[in-house]
This record gives C-alpha cells, sequence and structure tokens, in this order.
C-alpha cells in the first residue's frame, strides 16, 4: 500500500513546478483561491481580524467575499464574544465564551445570523487536559443525488447531538463512552497504555447486547514522541487509515494520512513548526487539491492559496 501511495505523490509533486516551499511544490499560474488576512491588536490583545477572499480565473480577481471579525473582552482580559459578519450578509453571528471559577473555559456557543445555535459545546478538564463533554451542532442535510441548487432553496438541517462520558484510572483516560440526543450509547472507546503512552484504542459500536468493533487503532513512537504514526485495522482485519511522519533534523517536514481504505489521502508539509503546504486526493470525488499558507512573523496565518485539479485517468 505504502509503494502506490509514495508514487502518486511523487507524480503530483513533479507536475507544473512553479514556486518551490522547501519540498512542497504549489503552481501559481493555476490557483483559484486567494484569501488574505489582516489583524489589528489593542493592549496585546487581538481586537479585530478581516478575511477577503478572492475567486480568480485567468490571473484575475472575478469576486471577493469579505469577513469582519471583532473581538470583545472582559475586566479579566477573558475572550467573551467573536462578532463575524460576511459582507453578503445583513446580521453578523456571534460565538460567545463562559468560563468557571478558575478562569478555564467551559463553554462555546455560536448563534447564526437567522438567532439559530448552530453549535454548542461543553468543555470539562481532566488529568490530561480539556475535553468536550458535550456538542450540539446543526448541520446543512443534502439526500443523495439531490440538486445543489434545490437545497440552496429549501435548506434542511441535522442536528447532531454527542455526550461524552471519560472513565479514568491512575491519571489515564481508559474509556470513552458517546451518547446521542436521545440518550442512546452509540460509541465505546477503550484505550491501552505502555509506560503512560497510548498505544491502542479500541472502536466499538453496541448493538443490542453486543459490541461490534468497528476499528483498532495502533500507535508507533519510535520516530517521535510528539508525533506517532498510526494505523487502523477496520472488521475484516484490513488496513482502513495510517498517518506516516516525516522528520527532517528532528523537526517535523511532512505528515501523510490515508483514510476510507485508500480512497482519500492527504500530505501536509511544514516549516518551523507551520504548515505550508498540503496536497489531498479523493478517488471518489476524482479531484485533487493544493494549499499554500504563508504567516505573519507572530505566527498569524497572512495568506492562503488554493486550486483543485480533476484526476487524470
Amino acid at each position: 500500500m505504502k509503494r502506490p501511495l509514495l508514487t502518486i505523490f511523487t507524480l503530483l509533486l513533479l507536475a507544473g513546478c512553479k514556486e518551490k516551499i522547501e519540498k512542497f511544490i504549489f503552481d501559481s499560474s493555476k490557483m483559484n483561491i486567494l484569501t488574505k488576512y489582516s489583524y489589528e491588536y489593542k493592549s496585546n490583545k487581538l481586537a479585530s481580524s478581516k478575511e477577503t477572499t478572492y475567486t480568480v480565473m485567468f490571473g484575475q480577481k472575478v469576486d471577493t467575499m469579505v469577513t469582519l471579525t471583532t473581538y470583545e473582552y472582559d475586566e479579566k482580559g477573558l475572550l467573551r464574544k467573536e462578532v463575524s459578519k460576511m459582507n453578503f450578509e445583513e446580521l453578523p453571528s456571534i460565538r460567545f465564551f463562559d468560563y468557571n471559577s478558575n478562569d478555564s473555559l467551559i463553554r462555546e456557543m455560536e448563534i447564526s445570523p437567522e438567532k439559530d445555535t448552530t453549535d454548542w459545546s461543553d468543555f470539562n478538564y481532566f488529568p490530561d487536559g480539556k475535553k468536550i463533554v458535550y456538542s450540539r451542532m446543526i448541520n446543512g442535510h443534502i439526500e443523495p443525488n439531490q440538486d445543489f441548487s434545490k437545497f440552496i432553496e429549501n435548506k434542511n438541517f441535522d442536528t447532531i447531538v454527542h455526550r461524552m462520558v471519560y472513565q479514568y484510572e491512575n491519571n489515564l483516560c481508559k474509556s470513552l463512552k458517546e451518547y446521542d440526543g436521545k440518550n442512546n450509547l452509540t460509541r465505546i472507546v477503550e484505550y491501552d497504555y505502555y509506560n503512560d503512552k497510548l498505544m491502542k484504542e479500541t472502536y466499538a459500536c453496541p448493538i443490542k447486547s453486543m459490541e461490534l468493533t468497528e476499528k483498532t487503532k495502533y500507535y508507533d513512537y519510535s520516530k517521535s514522541d510528539q508525533f506517532p504514526d498510526y494505523y487502523s485495522l477496520g472488521m475484516a482485519n484490513d488496513t482502513i487509515e495510517y498517518c506516516k511522519n516525516e522528520f527532517v533534523n528532528n523537526s517535523l517536514y511532512s505528515t501523510t494520512t490515508v483514510l476510507d481504505h485508500g480512497k482519500m489521502f492527504e500530505k501536509s508539509f511544514y516549516k518551523n513548526g507551520r504548515q505550508i503546504g498540503m496536497i489531498g486526493v479523493s478517488k471518489e470525488m476524482n479531484f485533487k487539491i493544493y494549499e499554500s499558507y504563508s504567516y505573519f512573523e507572530n505566527g498569524d496565518i497572512k495568506e492562503t492559496k488554493s486550486y483543485s485539479e480533476e484526476i487524470t485517468k
């Protein structure tokens, strides 16, 4: 499986050499989406940001979408509200933040311009850090083979609810149980460790009185403790996904991720700890996408470029 993957990415990297950042190659002449970012800081706090996305055809900008976001803080300097508005919207979307008595974030909520709560997440704190214990999202629903224009005219939405319950032993998370909005148990994840390192995750779906194992995920720390490789075996003991990291001078250089039995894969490139580029391929959608990222000196994202191509057979 590795040999075809490396061959495909080699072909992708050799095609259309225009702009080279380290070993990542981006063909700027094919760019069709360009996004630029700007920021305003006050008293070392982010006060506002601007995201301007251009649609590019034949080297010319033909359409522009602008998103302006302002940030509000309380007397402690804690972020309380983000207000974002696109240039074609009459009303903004608003994201609220709540904290506990220790000033730790415990809730995020987003209200759409239509006044719907589209995103709601509650957090709790455990020996290994902050985790989501409840989430509620409203997503657009498209029926199979539905015309996209009909979806825009007659929007239907799905409300997806997850409640997470974690079990710990000796400060290590041993299991996770997920429940849906009707309090039905939908997934069980069990975690196995060696010398306090996570080595295996087992995902199971409860069906009546049985637990059907969906996949088993294994971690490999031989190259890095911070960025381990991993692979997952499915019910038929076949490899359904894997991630391989490459390092140069002990620094992360690239990450290759394969999903859905090889139908989708992505290769990300890094420099000085920042992602500088990505190549993604979907065999089912028959396309590949290229993205390039640049940053300001303080680490804020400065510019993204992208284009997609049909996979030629």
